[in-house]
């Protein structure tokens, strides 16, 4: 199990949120209902840690964020088109060019502790990446040169470039209360133990093996709130959660279950994933290899793709993913079929579903490697490199092997190095690792998925934590077309952005495409209906945040 992450509006898009607030809060109802069981990220050491602001959080580990800092913005990603949902701010307008944007915040809402929550709140919020660059948000969004209140109710951001692209990601930002970070000296190693946001929850017990959440009495919009309690336990892997789940201890999960029809679906009428039927789950980010390129021989664009080339990418899909993640089609790094519009001709069908030995043998003798007693080696030196993952993740864990095993049979010498899932989650920001599995970003479009991948403004040095970027990957040409994208609203010249990007990641391969992932979600109808359904996509389904806000407070209890 694994998670992605991670962006003019209409205010009758706020009329979904409020049809679902026409029935009584928990409080009202006449028959408390049961606590909602969410289990995304398996493998977690419990430790009481809730800062939006520090990727490593328990909080940002498990996705419950959302639930007690809330976002500006809301996407619905499964409806690309749909415009942004009010949340936290209302409305919004660009001028400047796109350098300058202009939100309207939210009147009435309260900080959990009954403080009000205003522009100023919203303001300081952003400074805060500014002033303390070493914070590392999930989805960070460009820092801002000035964030500044003009009124209660009106923040005004300046960028030194264009930014229309990182809506999504501007309002994204989690606001936190400046009455109590203004004393916080490093925000960086504030662990939050009990958070005090805007959001409908706040943390009432905590314990090394689950925390819960209750009702925020200060909510700006109680009525929605149906839900009375939220459980988070900890589950030490797939292999412990999945039978909860299979039992009905598990309300909503993000768990890939082997043979879910049988193994789930079948177990009771109330358990269901997004689809009835095959595939069962829709695919939402791409998942790759990603490669430190500061380490050589990672550091050498040719080794990375005789790596691609040796990879049986349909293997990965049947025995790592039980078939639900369809192997990768083509270099470019664009989810396919959902960006065929976008994708370059040169890269369509481009990578094979199995290992090309007669591929990987050309490119590494194209660039001087040899085979010396079955390993490809150059100045003494062998292909070797480990490929860090969580043993807990079993569907990582049984993919990173397969591909050790692939890749070694065609004389390279690589290693699965399987860890805690606390330890690979301190590792890969730091650089601290040669290679990974990870998923991809989320977004309403591939710029999310480069930017991810590519911008070095958001990687940082190896040893310090980086917010993106891992791999530290670094190219001029990745940069002006991440820019060139974000800079402009005119459809030609942001393909033209994307031709470049595709290009790079197909030609230099600082991260290798393996899969398209799977958007994991199963839930039950026991006690909660109102889930986002295929016929009824509402929101991105994952257990995520931000997308678990919207769907939280959608539900309503059986009875």
């Amino acid at each position: 199990m694994h998670r992605p992450i991670l962006k003019s509006l209409v205010m009758a898009s706020a009329l979904a949120l409020a049809a679902a607030a026409c029935s009584s809060s928990p409080a009202s109802s006449g028959k408390q209902a049961k606590p909602l069981v969410i289990v995304d990220n398996t493998g977690q050491t419990y430790t009481r840690s809730f800062n939006p602001f520090v990727s490593t959080s328990l909080g940002n580990e498990v996705n419950s964020t959302a639930l007690y800092y809330e976002p500006l913005l809301l996407f619905n990603i499964m409806r690309p088109t749909q415009p942004p949902i009010p949340w936290l701010a209302t409305a919004y307008s660009w001028s400047d060019g796109g350098k300058t944007l202009t939100l309207t915040i939210r009147k009435g809402v309260r900080f959990s502790d009954g403080t009000p929550m205003t522009a100023s709140d919203v303001a300081f919020s952003f400074s805060l990446l500014k002033l303390h660059p070493n914070l590392t948000p999930v989805a960070p969004p460009p820092v801002p040169l000035t964030a500044t209140a003009t009124s209660p109710t009106t923040v005004v951001l300046r960028y030194s470039q264009p930014e229309y692209a990182n809506l999504f990601l501007i309002g994204g930002m989690y606001v936190v209360p400046e009455h109590i970070w203004k004393g916080i000296a490093n925000p960086a190693t504030f662990t939050d133990p009990n958070p005090v946001g805007t959001g409908p929850y706040v943390v009432s017990q905590f314990s090394a093996q689950k925390f819960t959440l209750t009702p925020n009495r200060h909510y700006w919009d109680k009525a929605s709130v149906r839900v009375p309690s939220i459980v988070f336990p900890d589950y030490i892997s797939n292999d412990t959660a999945n039978p909860a789940l299979e039992d009905g201890l598990i309300d909503y999960a993000g768990n890939d279950v082997s043979n879910v029809q049988e193994n789930f679906l079948n177990k009771s009428p109330d358990f269901h994933t997004w689809t009835a039927s095959k595939p069962w789950f829709s695919d939402n980010n791409v998942v790759t290899l990603w490669l430190n390129v500061t380490r050589p021989p990672l550091n050498d664009p040719k080794v990375r793709l005789a790596i691609s080339a040796g990879i049986d990418r349909q293997q990965l899909s049947v025995q790592g993913e039980t078939g639900y993640e369809p192997p990768a089609t083509s270099s470019s790094g664009l989810l396919l079929p959902v960006d065929n519009a976008l994708l370059d001709p040169a890269y369509a069908g481009n990578l094979s579903p199995t290992s090309d030995p007669a591929k990987v043998a050309a490119i590494l003798t194209s660039d001087g490697w040899k085979k010396v007693n079955g390993k490809w080696t150059k100045n003494g030196r062998t292909i070797k490199f480990s490929i860090e993952d969580p043993s807990s993740y079993t569907d990582y864990a049984t993919d990173a092997q397969l591909i050790a095993n692939q890749l070694n049979a065609e004389g390279f010498e690589v290693s699965f190095d399987g860890v805690q899932a606390n330890q690979w989650y301190a590792d890969y920001p730091v650089g601290n690792f040669d290679a990974m599995i990870h998923w991809g970003t989320q977004g309403p479009n591939p710029y999310y998925y480069f930017q991810n991948w590519l911008d070095d403004s958001q990687s940082a040095p190896i040893g310090k934590p980086a917010a993106s970027d891992w791999g530290r990957f670094r190219d001029p040409q990745a940069q002006a077309a991440l820019a060139q994208f974000a800079s402009t609203d005119n459809p030609a010249a942001q393909r033209a952005a994307l031709d470049t990007l595709q290009k790079i990641v197909a030609t230099q391969a600082p991260v290798i495409p393996l899969l398209y992932g799977a958007a994991w979600y199963e839930y039950s109808t026991k006690n909660y209906t109102g889930w986002p359904t295929a016929a009824n996509p509402y929101m991105n389904p994952v257990p995520n945040s931000p997308y678990l806000l919207y769907t939280v407070l959608h539900l309503k209890p059986v009875g």
